[in-house]
């Protein structure tokens, strides 16, 4: 129940069971007394710098508490299941408890242990350019949670509170973040503490691509049959951009992004184990993926995708992005006759038969020139470069000639150029 799981929290545990004692320390025991609770108002002070949470610091603490705690209750929610009979009871019993904890005034255990430490730090108000984008949204979604916890009256008030927050936004690493990658040391999924703020106006052209990329995401986010999709072509052209701007505009639809690389295609199983049940639709994303002759984790992404006995979830596709259509690398020796393989066409089908566990396969070929320029233009007014057409499509060849072809990549760094230079 939810509070067995806040209980194994040192900060809430500490300070749960000062506000218990209510007075009653040992005169012995203060120093020592007061010394674990300053470091746990200086945690949570912390907390709340990092994540740009204002306000009682106590009260955030607690509904970062219920925000990050993966519990039974919180999950049985998330995924739409109702809490019935004992249970249900058990729970509310529990909340009333919490709510008392969370509406207490954490001055009088200053009081108690003679210090000043809530009382200085209590009603917080973080530096907002110290904390990260990532951080910031997190604690928008915390300090969204503390202002209706604060309204409720018993309870019973705080489980419906609870209860509708996990429909809405789920529990745990989900619910705080939208980007995550599998951390194949720990065999678990980490968030992505960086993103980049790219939407899909952003990426100049491609319009047919955008829009076959996004029918193929809302059918996916509407539970209605969706494709693994297979973006190509050549580098720069904003395959990955695309991919991530779904992810910046569809995250509030449930839209969640897990980065898997190519030599942890064989953790694949481990990843889906942990998502299949949540309330979230995720795309595996696999950038840059291309295969060598002697490397075999094409075989296990074949595998996971159409061919095993265990059907993939409804709620995870794979998104990749490659240069070579075909995923392998092929050489002239490959075309030889003069091959030690008795059964030389079915070696090689086998091995191009994994492009074809793409449902969806999306072109994105470089420019024309004059796309290219255009391009650049939009970029200068983006970065507010001052500069002549003339001046900025002679640059812009020159740059081309020098960078490796016209590319949507080659356009932006020539642009950003520029900007650095004035």
């Amino acid at each position: 129940m939810p509070f067995r799981k806040l209980k194994g929290d040192e900060v809430f545990s500490c300070v749960a069971e000062l506000i218990d004692m209510a007075g009653s320390i040992e005169d012995d025991f203060i120093p020592e007394t007061a010394a674990r609770y300053c470091d746990c108002v200086a945690k949570m002070a912390e907390a709340a710098e990092l994540r740009g949470l204002s306000g009682n610091i106590w009260q955030s603490w607690i509904a970062s508490l219920f925000v990050s705690c993966e519990t039974p209750f919180s999950l049985l929610h998330e995924r739409r299941e109702k809490l019935d009979g004992t249970l249900r009871d058990l729970a509310v019993e529990d909340l009333d408890t919490i709510h008392e904890y969370f509406n207490y005034d954490l001055r009088e255990v200053d009081g108690m242990l003679d210090v000043q430490a809530f009382s200085r730090f209590g009603d917080y108000e973080p530096l907002r350019i110290s904390a990260p984008t990532f951080s910031r949204a997190a604690g928008e979604l915390v300090n969204a949670l503390a202002a209706s916890m604060r309204k409720a009256k018993d309870g019973l008030d705080l489980y419906k509170i609870l209860t509708k927050f996990y429909l809405e936004y789920g529990v745990g690493v989900y619910a705080l973040y939208k980007a995550l990658r599998w951390d194949g040391r720990t065999k678990k999924v980490v968030p992505v503490t960086n993103t980049e703020d790219i939407s899909l106006n952003d990426i100049i052209g491609y319009e047919d691509q955008k829009q076959q990329l996004v029918g193929n995401t809302l059918a996916f986010l509407a539970g209605r049959p969706a494709n693994n999709v297979l973006l190509y072509g050549e580098s720069g052209t904003g395959k990955s951009s695309s991919v991530k701007a779904l992810l910046n505009e569809y995250a509030p639809r449930g839209l969640r992004m897990i980065e898997i690389y190519k030599h942890q295609i064989g953790d694949l199983e481990l990843v889906v184990d942990e998502i299949k049940n949540r309330n979230y639709r995720f795309v595996l994303f696999m950038d840059d993926l291309s295969f060598e002759q002697f490397e075999t984790e094409y075989k296990y992404l074949k595998a996971f995708i159409e061919g095993g006995l265990e059907k993939r979830p409804d709620n995870v596709l794979i998104y990749a992005t490659s240069n070579r259509r075909h995923l392998m690398k092929e050489s002239w020796a490959d075309r030889s006759d003069m091959r030690e393989d008795m059964h030389e066409s079915e070696t090689e089908q086998e091995k191009m038969s994994l492009v074809d566990r793409f449902g969806l396969m999306i072109s994105y070929y470089s420019p024309e020139q004059e796309e290219y320029l255009k391009m650049v233009r939009i970029f200068a007014k983006e970065y507010g470069v001052s500069a002549s057409d003339d001046e900025l499509e002679h640059g812009a060849v020159q740059w081309e000639l020098r960078h490796g072809g016209f590319s949507g990549r080659s356009a932006r760094q020539f642009v950003e150029f520029l900007a650095g230079r004035r």
